[in-house]
């Protein structure tokens, strides 16, 4: 026979109650079956756990030692079990969010929950690429997740599987160069006019150098990918100071001496999406924080706009 925290409830119950009936009516079991238990519990630590008489049932010195530890133990297990019960209901009070570390639109998206009526805490997640996001999202870790995708093919389907996608949003891309270089000022940029320059792409699992090879090779050259990155690193003070072009999103901050400009032969997009569990609780709530994202971002390119 194992010893099970049932049993050592069992001791602590008899001992409490001093008698075994009384037990028995606690515990919900007929007393034949708690007394044969006793007897097998008092097999296991070889010796007698109670003494009985007409006075009812009381602790022997080794049931003494037992209860002791067995309380220490029980009182434990059922601090352990209170944590846990807090832990969730916290975490079902909390709203998860992952999403990039530099994510452009988490102003939109703070000021979007504001107005969603909800209890939930917001807790905000920013792991170090797009893969390791979708991660967490799959395994629970987070309820839900903001990202991008940068395609000239549209966003990608609305998912298939445990997970969905809602586009939300489009932004264009365009290069970011040091105000001083020639393609700044130039009257019209295409992507033949980058052919030459230096560019930075971005470090990390998403296998952004891949994705930057394969456009510029649809143009008919191969980068000088001279820095790798990450996006939220120095990437304005790299190309303010080497020189460098980079491809950005329209809404990302840039700083002093460092300007957007469109390339005219780039028809790419950012796909501004929203991932999220579909058996997940915020299921429901997606639709109305979509719509609140929406009428974000249209506030956000009227401001934008020249």
């Amino acid at each position: 026979m194992d010893l099970q925290f049932r049993h050592l409830r069992q001791l602590c119950v008899v001992s409490e109650t001093g008698s075994l009936n009384k037990a028995a009516t606690v515990l919900g079991l007929p007393q034949p079956a708690l007394s044969r238990q006793i007897r097998r519990l008092e097999e296991l630590f070889g010796g007698t756990l109670f003494e009985r008489d007409q006075h009812g049932t009381r602790p022997t010195p080794l049931g003494n030692t037992v209860l002791e530890h067995a309380g220490s133990i029980l009182r434990s297990f059922d601090d352990f079990g209170e944590r846990v019960r807090d832990y969730r209901m916290v975490r079902r009070r909390t709203l998860r969010i992952g999403g990039a570390a530099c994510g452009v639109f988490y102003e939109p998206l703070l000021s979007s929950l504001r107005r969603l009526p909800s209890e939930e805490h917001v807790q905000i997640v920013t792991p170090h690429s797009t893969r390791e996001l979708m991660d967490l999202l799959r395994e629970g870790e987070i309820d839900i997740a903001l990202r991008d995708h940068q395609s000239v093919e549209g966003p990608p389907a609305s998912g298939e599987g445990p997970i969905a996608h809602v586009s939300w949003a489009e932004s264009p891309v365009l290069l970011a160069v040091a105000a001083d270089r020639p393609p700044a000022v130039a009257e019209r940029l295409t992507m033949a006019d980058l052919a030459c320059e230096d560019w930075i792409s971005c470090t990390g699992p998403d296998a952004c150098d891949e994705g930057l090879r394969r456009l510029c090779a649809a143009y008919g050259f191969a980068p000088r990918i001279t820095h790798d990155i990450v996006v939220s690193g120095p990437r304005c003070q790299v190309i303010r100071h080497q020189g460098c072009v980079a491809l950005t999103q329209a809404y990302r901050p840039l700083q002093p001496g460092v300007v957007r400009r469109p390339v005219v032969d780039l028809d790419m997009r950012v796909h501004h999406l929203v991932a999220y569990r579909k058996e997940s609780w915020i299921a429901a709530r997606v639709p109305q924080l979509i719509s609140l994202l929406s009428a974000a971002h249209r506030e956000l390119a009227r401001g934008e706009a020249p």
